[in-house]
């Protein structure tokens, strides 16, 4: 082979070689709200909150290789959850503003139980009267402004940077689904399955400087129960408490992604004493993974991104709505009339549940999985056991939350996740069939597409 052709195989190495450099950028907003407001989470509250414990985030992280001009945006929400309603004016203005396709912009919220209610997302759980769902609304509109504003300021700050993971354990995770006589009850079973996980991130510098750390972890955010002063204050709860550990001993930003941990609970809990213990558990696990050697992540990024169908059973007759839509209990009456409103607008009744999921890929090096709703931990325990070689780290409560997804075991198996659950979420139920099989096929077709 002669001189030319080496120089021409070398220089088109180079352009190939920069145009894999991975840029990251990172930003952060306040979003504690100045006055009293409404807390989502808990059904049992019947006043606004009376104080703040730890203020509330919104933290935007944007990865963009390159060789493609389409990034990804992560967003860690100190909320309970949003909703697809919440989400559509969101998308829509990320898409005009900088092109941001479809399913590139990945809101995670942390399903913390102390931050605000929001206009649409579990609205009916909650007996708010109308009078004083004003500033629900104000607030809800102010959250959407400050996420796209967020999302913006993190794209304009990509940069060259480094990645580098690590993995590390946190033992506070309770299965919380109790096997009795009378069906599943809520309880703590230390022989049901849970994810002790703790995913690391580091992002650094091409020089070497820490920008910023992402972890997670597979579990409720409800450290805190009704019955004491601590339950009426804003709070992000015990992953707000790991991430402002992290900040400190790290001097760097410190982002939480929730896992797939909707049947787990943490242990021991009560109050926001036993929310400190797990942040500082959390952490302590994050900082030891960010104090040994770590894996450097050099495979090039891909993204995938598909919407999943979850077939319901046979929706209500219309003499069953009506009769529901007069029912004493407020969850019952505010679904079947959800339900009777959707028939008179678009003569339809929901028959199915459409489901986003994602992987952000870096070669084998790391695969991000990233499915809505509230997603029990079996997804969590196969999608590490099929996909091992392609180390995945699995994020819940991701784009948006139309409900739990409970496993074919917990269809089986019945309860909270799989049945009374979907009445604050305005749906009848149960899922029809066997959605774990569509799901992890769905998951499956997802890692064939980033491998390729």
């Amino acid at each position: 082979m002669g001189i030319g052709a080496l120089l021409m195989i070398s220089c088109i190495c180079q352009a190939e070689e920069r145009n894999r450099i991975l840029e990251v950028g990172i930003a952060v907003t306040d979003i504690t709200p100045k006055e009293p407001v409404w807390l989502a989470g808990y059904a049992a509250r019947d006043q606004p909150s009376t104080g703040i414990d730890t203020p509330l985030k919104i933290q935007a992280v944007a990865f963009r290789d390159g060789g493609n001009e389409n990034p990804v945006v992560l967003a860690s929400l100190d909320n309970c959850e949003v909703d697809r309603q919440f989400m559509i004016p969101v998308n829509k203005a990320v898409e005009a503003r900088w092109n941001l396709r479809m399913g590139r912009l990945i809101v995670v919220s942390s399903h913390t139980h102390g931050g605000p209610v929001l206009k649409s997302a579990l609205l009916g759980m909650y007996q708010i009267s109308e009078d004083k769902r004003e500033g629900i609304h104000q607030y809800t509109q102010f959250l959407q402004e400050r996420i796209v504003e967020t999302v913006g300021a993190a794209l304009t700050d990509l940069r060259p940077a480094k990645l580098y993971y690590g993995k590390g354990r946190a033992f506070f995770a309770m299965n919380r689904r109790v096997y009795k006589e009378s069906g599943m009850a809520f309880g703590e079973n230390p022989d049901g399955p849970v994810d002790w996980d703790v995913p690391v991130l580091k992002i650094t510098s091409t020089t070497g400087d820490i920008r910023a750390v992402l972890f997670g972890y597979a579990c409720h955010a409800t450290s805190m129960s009704s019955g004491n002063a601590d339950f009426y204050k804003l709070s992000g709860g015990y992953m707000a408490y790991a991430r402002s550990f992290i900040e400190e001993t790290m001097q760097t930003e410190a982002l939480f992604l929730t896992g797939m941990g909707a049947d787990s609970n943490p242990s021991p809990r009560g109050s926001l004493k036993h929310s400190k213990r797990h942040g500082l558990q959390l952490a302590g696990a994050v900082v030891g993974v960010l104090n040994r050697p770590m894996k450097k992540i050099t495979g090039p990024m891909s993204f995938a991104f598909r919407e999943v169908p979850l077939d319901l059973e046979s929706p209500p007759s219309k003499t069953e709505l009506a009769e529901d839509a007069q029912n004493e209990n407020p969850h019952i009456r505010n679904r079947a009339r959800k339900y009777l409103d959707q028939l008179k607008q678009t003569h339809r009744i929901q028959t199915e549940v459409p489901l986003p999921i994602s992987i952000l890929g870096f070669g084998e090096d790391l695969s991000i999985v990233l499915m809505a709703g509230e997603v029990v931990v079996d997804y969590s325990l196969q999608i590490k056991r099929m996909f091992k070689g392609q180390t995945p780290w699995t994020v819940g409560y991701a784009y948006e939350i139309p409900c739990y997804i409970p496993s074919n075991r917990l269809l089986k198996e019945g309860g909270y996740e799989a049945e009374s659950s979907l009445v604050y979420y305005g749906i009848y139920g149960p899922f029809a069939g066997r959605i774990q099989d569509s799901i992890m096929k769905t998951v499956a077709d997802l890692f064939e597409e980033v491998r390729n």
